[in-house]
């Protein structure tokens, strides 16, 4: 072969070849990154909607409802948020994602542990669950002064609660002033209906009496001196010995 039939692949150095293979492979290479980050961000984005869902339909199963009693819809949330994570557990399992499932299972883990200390609090304190609500309003406190917030916690419950007792025990009792006024009523104006009566029936008979005494006497009043009719005792003129009180004039 002549030199002018060469092929020209015979003038590319090796030098050359490498870096013309390293190119494609650089290129081949990135577009995969770019694929896989952007499966990621896509599955990333996903998964947060997927949580954002579930928590709003567990927000509004809480809500729909409602408790006469604190301590009643606490173990309603209670009992809500442990079923959610068994059927999220559940449905990771279903999906091939043990390690999802497992943290399900351990957060539902964690909140009955954390119930069961309530319980034991509520048990073991004399303020009962006014003492577990106010260790709860405590969260600043680290957890290696846990049992100082209890006993905190505790002081503070009962404090409340007697508080709660003697105030209404206050509302619950008249004042002095009212009660020593009220029996003073009592005793000045007939406390019981019969005084009442007393006191209404002598009005009544003071105004009849006057009233007697102003008007002239009807056919029908009748003397009780005498036991005739048409006048009155101060008017009587006959002797009562002896007499028939006679009939009303018709």
């Amino acid at each position: 072969m002549s030199d002018n039939g060469k092929n020209p692949n015979e003038d590319m150095d090796e030098d050359t070849v490498e870096d013309t293979v390293g190119e494609d492979v650089s290129n081949a290479d990135l577009l995969s990154l770019m694929k896989t980050y952007m499966n990621n961000k896509i599955a990333g984005l996903e998964k947060n909607l997927n949580d954002s869902t579930h928590s709003l339909a567990k927000k509004v199963k809480k809500s729909e409802n409602n408790f006469k009693f604190k301590g009643n819809k606490v173990q309603f949330d209670l009992n809500v948020d442990v079923l959610d994570n068994l059927d999220s557990a559940i449905s990771c399992i279903e999906k091939k994602r043990p390690n999802k499932a497992i943290s399900y299972l351990e957060e539902s883990k964690e909140l009955l542990n954390k119930r069961n200390k309530h319980i034991r609090i509520t048990d073991k304190s004399e303020g009962g669950w006014q003492t577990v609500s106010e260790y709860l309003s405590d969260e600043l406190a680290s957890d290696s002064e846990d049992e100082k917030r209890i006993r905190a916690a505790d002081s503070r419950a009962v404090k409340k609660i007697k508080a709660a007792k003697t105030d209404k025990q206050q509302h619950g009792r008249k004042r002095p002033a009212e009660a020593a006024g009220s029996s003073y009523q009592q005793a000045h104006s007939g406390g019981n209906s019969g005084g009442n009566g007393l006191q209404h029936f002598r009005a009544g008979a003071s105004a009849g009496g006057a009233q007697g005494q102003q008007n002239p006497a009807k056919p029908s009043d009748v003397c009780y001196k005498c036991g005739f009719y048409g006048h009155w005792a101060r008017e009587c003129r006959r002797q009562s010995k002896n007499r028939v009180p006679r009939a009303p004039p018709s």
